[in-house]
This record gives C-alpha cells, sequence and structure tokens, in this order.
C-alpha cells in the first residue's frame, strides 16, 4: 500500500470497506499537507472575505470561470444546498429507479416527491432510458433532474450526446445536475465534450468529489462546475468566510499530483476488469460493466445469497453491500482484497 495499508488488525475485528473508499489512500504531496499544515492557518481567516485559494485551482485545471464554481464539505453539503431551495409543496425531484440512496432519505425528511425514470437492462450493463427521462420530466416537471454518472450502485454512465438530448427537452428554468462522485475511473471519459456543455445549457451543474479518486473520504471536500445561470437559481452566496483552510490546501495537493492518481485510476480500472473477466466464469454470480470502482452483481436466488450473508459475518474485510435481495455491489481497486472475495464467490457458486 501506498500510504498507510489497508487496516489494523490490532484495532478492528471487522473491517467494512464496502462503501467504495480508495484505501491506497491520497497522494504522498497531499500526505505532506497535512504533516505540515502551518499553525497560523488554523487560527486566522483565509485573507479578505469570499476568498478562496482552491477556486482559482479549480478553474485553471478545469477552464472554468472563477464565479462558475463552488465548493462544498462533500457533495452531501451542495446536495444540502439545492434540497433546502426545494419547496414540498409543489417541486419535486426526478432521477432515475437505481440511484444513490442518499437522495431519497434526504428528500424523505424534507416530504419533497421523487419521482424515477426508468433504467433498463442491455449488453451486460444498466442504461438510462433517455425516452422515458423526456416523459417523465414532461409528466411530473421538477425542480430538479438530478443523474448520478457513473451510477451508484450500478456503474453505468450517461454519455454526452445522451446528456445534450436531455437538456434540448428541458427548459432552462429546471437545475439539471450531474452527480459524478466516481469521475476518474472512466479511460473512455471525454471531459472536453462534457464540460463544453456549459457554454451552452446554463442550468447545467457538474459535481465533483475528492472522497474517491482522491483518496479523501474522511476529509470531506466537494466541488461544483456549474453553468452561468446555477448560482441564480440556487439563490446560491458564496461562502462569506471561505471553506476550511487545511481542506483547500490539501485538495490543491490533491489536483497537482496528477502522476500519482493517474497511476491510481489504472490500478482501480485494472483490478475491476479482471475481477469483471473472472467472474462471468462463475454460475451464479452475474457482474454488470461499470464506470466506477465497484462492480454491481446479480445473484442467482435467495439461498445463494443467505449463505453468503453467513459467510461473510466471518471475513476480516468486507468488500461488499447488499442492494437488495438480488444485487450486490461489491467495491474493487485493490487486488488482494477482491481476489480474496472471488475465492469466497467461487466456493459458494460451487455449492450450487
Amino acid at each position: 500500500m501506498r500510504s498507510g495499508g489497508i487496516y489494523n488488525k490490532k484495532f478492528m475485528k471487522q473491517f467494512i470497506a464496502n462503501r467504495n473508499e480508495v484505501i491506497q489512500g491520497p497522494s504522498p504531496r497531499v500526505l505532506e499537507v497535512l504533516k505540515n499544515f502551518k499553525p497560523e492557518h488554523a487560527n486566522l481567516y483565509l485573507e479578505d472575505y469570499y476568498h478562496s485559494i482552491l477556486i482559482p485551482k479549480i478553474s485553471e485545471i478545469f477552464g472554468i470561470p472563477e464565479e462558475q464554481i463552488i465548493t462544498s464539505y462533500g457533495e452531501e453539503d451542495f446536495f444540502r444546498t439545492i434540497f433546502d431551495e426545494i419547496d414540498p409543496k409543489k417541486d419535486s425531484v426526478l432521477t432515475h429507479s437505481f440511484h444513490y440512496a442518499y437522495y431519497k432519505k434526504y428528500l424523505d425528511c424534507k416530504s419533497v416527491a421523487l419521482n424515477t425514470f426508468e433504467m433498463r437492462e442491455e449488453n451486460e450493463s444498466f442504461v438510462f432510458d433517455i425516452e422515458n427521462c423526456i416523459q417523465q420530466y414532461q409528466k411530473t416537471k421538477p425542480k430538479i433532474l438530478l443523474l448520478t454518472s457513473p451510477n451508484n450502485p450500478t456503474g453505468n454512465s450517461i454519455s454526452a450526446e445522451e446528456l445534450e438530448k436531455l437538456l434540448k427537452n428541458i427548459t432552462a428554468k429546471i437545475l439539471v445536475v450531474v452527480d459524478e462522485a466516481y469521475w476518474g475511473f472512466d479511460e473512455r471519459y471525454d471531459q472536453k465534450t462534457f464540460l463544453s456543455l456549459l457554454d451552452r445549457y446554463p442550468n447545467l451543474v457538474f459535481l465533483r468529489s475528492f472522497s474517491k479518486l482522491y483518496a479523501l473520504a474522511g476529509l470531506r471536500i466537494g466541488f461544483a462546475l456549474c453553468g452561468s445561470n446555477v448560482k441564480n437559481i440556487l439563490k446560491y452566496q458564496n461562502r462569506y468566510l471561505g471553506l476550511s483552510r487545511i481542506l483547500e490546501e490539501v485538495a490543491i495537493a490533491a489536483l497537482e499530483s496528477d502522476d500519482y492518481y493517474k497511476k491510481l485510476s489504472m490500478e482501480v480500472v485494472g483490478d475491476r476488469k479482471s475481477f469483471i473477466n473472472e467472474l462471468r466464469n462463475f454460475k451464479n454470480f452475474q457482474p454488470f460493466s461499470s464506470k466506477a470502482n465497484f462492480v454491481l452483481v446479480r445473484i442467482a436466488n435467495n439461498d445463494i445469497a443467505e449463505r453468503l450473508r453467513n459467510a461473510l459475518q466471518k471475513e476480516e474485510v468486507v468488500v461488499c453491500k447488499f442492494v437488495d435481495d438480488n444485487f450486490l455491489r461489491v467495491s474493487v481497486g485493490e487486488k488482494k482484497l477482491t481476489g480474496k472475495f472471488l475465492k469466497l464467490l467461487e466456493r459458494i457458486d460451487r455449492m450450487f
């Protein structure tokens, strides 16, 4: 492991590694920033008001004007911002049928309706049903269209062409949010094409996180790349006294560690491909294609699922999470762990 190892057996009876954290750890440059953080940066605010040292760096790297960038304490902080703008008496959110559980949990607390459009299986992958999305948009008239790409838990992503088709059929008053928390694990992702959509669609926003690719889940850093009207739609005010200084310095160090994270991404992608290819030889576990650092797996029946649940109680490291009785989401990226988990699945597969 690069920067600290997987887990400490002395303090943990069972290590739960099923939330798709990148357990290889952040870059050495990030660790240096944490180690050498200046005391005066802890007791003093950033210079001036509405100031950020991170936003100019994001602007430079991604080519987005500074005024169209929002930083947040993880993506969850940004979601709270957009969801809290919704009037539960008249507004709703539209997303896809398989979606990140947090969306519904938070909106339920706010008594906001969450409507869904269909997804379908196609060529060992899930895909978004774009036509059904347009139909559901016309039917429900949501305030927010929320797309997760790559999607949690299915692992599939939306193409730039599909996204633009949706944008062309949606009024500019509707906020279109593309949650890209799992950005960075798709070797074919065309960032230039996606970000160019921001120039043509002022209601579009891409969310990014430092939790996954950058291996900083515990520090809670996120940012949004916005179309020119997003802040107006949200009635957003920039942070008066800025984001946490140490978080900004850490995030900059991560963004400046490109070689490290490219290598880490290749490692995750390689392990994902290997895991999927191996699992396709099994009778009772069906993997789906993925662009994230996890793989969705269908389990053949409830008896097999129950056998797996019992077996997992004895494992030192748990890399999977049951989405429901029929589906399992497996965190990938570290060959020793996925290799051990494959052996467990193979033993169960042979029993049936």
